[in-house]
């Protein structure tokens, strides 16, 4: 009888998904309506606006707003003009928080920008524009991130960085750039220490073709803002009937980059746990213990929502799982993949999983800093990614993310479709399954 329940709960799952449209005309208004979502700005509070009101309409439980102080930024002027060894003005775009700036020096090419390539420039950097590649990671593999590279500049005393996007197709690169001072809660202190620029994967290769005439020399004038804003996370919840204060978490950020609709990277992601909150809210008083669906504010911009809500949960109420679905729902579906933190026997857990929904998945163990699972393992909790393999997968590093071409032609109704429903049959097996490796 247990079972003939169980399993009639995961087809009303598939029924409720499977045969609606509703997910693709969701994240359509994010992203043809609404536009750019940056972190603080008046389309991030709209954004939430239009999730909050969705949350309601579809019966989730205690939905509500988690407001938080964090600083916004709005980008000014930005030219970058090759001065050496020829004159030419550069496509270029000032990355969030960079700084105003009006200066000119010449350039250091790091390559890859991995850290073995900053020490070998050593000294050298100082005073110099560091030129660096942005991610240049292939699928599967693990390289230093952005802001690590851009750490490195800093350390050395570079006077500013250059991220080249590895990408062809005149798609600038962005990506927000470490505080000033961490420790400091004010806008201006959130600035970063030296400007970050991105620019095109063919303005990087003509300023390293022009390099072996003579030494680049880049003059560089940005005019940014960075002012103190809130930024919100939107949750509701199915409360559950046995142990409410054990909760299973699920969900994307909304907030994106301001030169694209961040549809891939995460508004994809965003819809898929919203959807899957749809599905799951007409199981309202039948789940064993509460799920809790999510739309995290500020994730591009220092996984802000993230840490604001591990760090204000109740006392009373213990995380059973986190599943962080930056990436989900991405591609023509078929291709998820969960990537748990270091923990071999939620690992082992899932593998098992997977073949008895029947659903498969590849579940791998990485433990990484840049995506709001972070924050949550750092408090313990267990937690895991789940993601989507996209038509950009041939690509390196991010693909179609933070470039413009971070657009909802991307998406297809079936990959929504397809990852909503394992995040809500996953969500649902760990709120019943006594079996799961909880650490309650």
């Amino acid at each position: 009888m247990a079972e003939d329940r169980f399993q009639a709960m995961h087809r009303h799952i598939l029924a409720e998904i499977w045969t609606s449209d509703e997910a693709y005309r969701n994240l359509a208004y994010l992203c043809d309506d609404l536009g750019h979502r940056f972190a603080g700005s008046d389309n991030e509070h709209r954004a939430a606006d239009f999730l909050q009101g969705k949350m309601e309409a579809y019966g989730l439980e205690n939905v509500r707003r988690e407001a938080f102080p964090m600083a916004g930024w709005e980008r000014g002027d930005c030219t970058l003009t090759l001065t050496e060894p020829v004159t030419r003005d550069i496509s270029a775009i000032a990355m969030p928080y960079c700084p105003a700036a009006d200066l000119e020096a010449d350039v250091i090419d790091v390559g890859e920008g991995e850290q073995v390539d900053f020490e070998r420039a050593g000294a050298e950097i100082r005073g110099k524009i560091v030129l660096t590649d942005a991610e240049t990671n292939r699928p599967g593999e693990r390289k230093s991130h952005r802001s690590d590279k851009y750490g490195w500049a800093v350390a050395n005393g570079a006077a500013a960085c250059v991220f080249v996007n590895r990408n062809p197709g005149l798609l600038h690169i962005t990506g927000s750039l470490p505080d000033r001072d961490p420790s400091s809660d004010r806008a201006a202190d959130r600035e970063a220490p030296i400007p970050g620029i991105g620019v095109t994967y063919e303005a990087g290769m003509a300023i390293r073709r022009l390099a072996e005439r003579g030494t680049p020399r880049l003059r560089l004038h940005t005019t940014n803002r960075t002012f103190a804003s809130v930024s919100h996370n939107v949750v509701g919840e199915i409360t559950g009937v046995e142990r409410p204060n054990e909760v299973v978490l699920l969900g994307g950020h909304y907030d994106g980059h301001d030169i694209s609709q961040g549809a891939g990277d995460d508004g994809a992601g965003t819809i898929t746990g919203l959807e899957a909150g749809r599905a799951l809210a007409g199981l309202k008083g039948r789940t064993k213990r509460t799920i809790r669906v999510i739309c995290f504010g500020s994730e591009e911009v220092g996984l802000r929502g993230a840490w604001h809500h591990v760090r204000s949960r109740r006392s009373n109420e213990t995380l059973r799982f986190v599943m962080n679905l930056d990436g989900a729902g991405r591609g023509s579906g078929g291709q998820e993949q969960m990537n748990v933190s270091g923990i071999d026997e939620i690992q082992a857990y899932f593998q098992r999983i997977a073949g008895t929904l029947p659903y498969a998945f590849d579940v791998r163990s990485e433990l990484n800093a840049h995506s709001d699972h972070f924050p949550f393992a750092v408090y313990g909790i267990p937690n895991g990614t789940l993601s989507s393999r996209d038509t950009s997968s041939r690509l390196v590093g991010r693909g179609w993310g933070h470039t413009e071409a971070d657009t909802l032609d991307k998406i297809t109704l079936r990959g929504l479709q397809m990852a909503a429903i394992l995040a809500a049959r996953l969500a649902l097996t760990i709120s019943e399954d006594e079996t799961f490796p909880s650490r309650v």
